[in-house]
């Protein structure tokens, strides 16, 4: 059975992922093609995935992006509000989708749904997004959403045996227009 839903929208709920969420979780993670949009070189076993997507940590809201509400909703993916400063008012948000739930809007359904949380319920007045500069869908995604191109970070990761920059994004919260 499901966990309870956090955050409900038109087409995707957000719920806390549970242990019978680990495969899932570890197969998508450890998939070359959602693990190449993100800096993930490691292998990851069954319990490195439950420490770090179950049992999270340190103030992280991760939870797993499904379809609808039903009794067994399809998981899409996962999103997570992290890093947060509470004495500065910041976070910083971050997704990935199974490969294929890409390309239905679900990715800017499900950020907005936390986005929409990180301001009016933790009272953040900023949000932070990196992504892969050669992550085209990441970039789309964050400029729907009206985040702002701030920086780059040369060389920043080491991704499929290259250097690749990193975009930092930034969103304030009287900027958010709920999209």
């Amino acid at each position: 059975m499901p966990g309870p839903v956090f955050l409900r929208g038109d087409r995707v709920t957000l719920r806390p992922p549970e242990d019978e969420d680990l495969d899932f979780l570890q197969r998508n993670h450890n998939d070359p093609a959602v693990r190449r949009s993100m800096p993930r070189v490691h292998p990851q076993n069954r319990e490195a995935t439950r420490e770090e997507y179950v049992e999270g940590g340190d103030g992280t809201v991760g939870l797993l992006v499904c379809d609808g509400d039903g009794a067994n909703p399809d998981r899409l993916g996962f999103c997570a509000l992290f890093d947060i400063e509470r004495t500065s008012g910041r976070g910083e948000v971050g997704a990935w989708l199974a490969p294929e739930a890409r390309g239905e809007g679900h990715a800017t359904e499900a950020l907005s749904l936390l986005v929409d949380y990180a301001f009016a319920e933790r009272r953040l007045e900023r949000l932070n997004a990196g992504r892969l500069a050669t992550n085209g869908r990441s970039a789309a995604l964050l400029d729907r959403l009206g985040f702002v191109a701030e920086g780059r970070r040369r060389g920043y990761y080491f991704v499929g045996g290259e250097r690749v920059d990193r975009v930092e994004y930034g969103l304030l919260g009287d900027e958010w227009d709920g999209a």
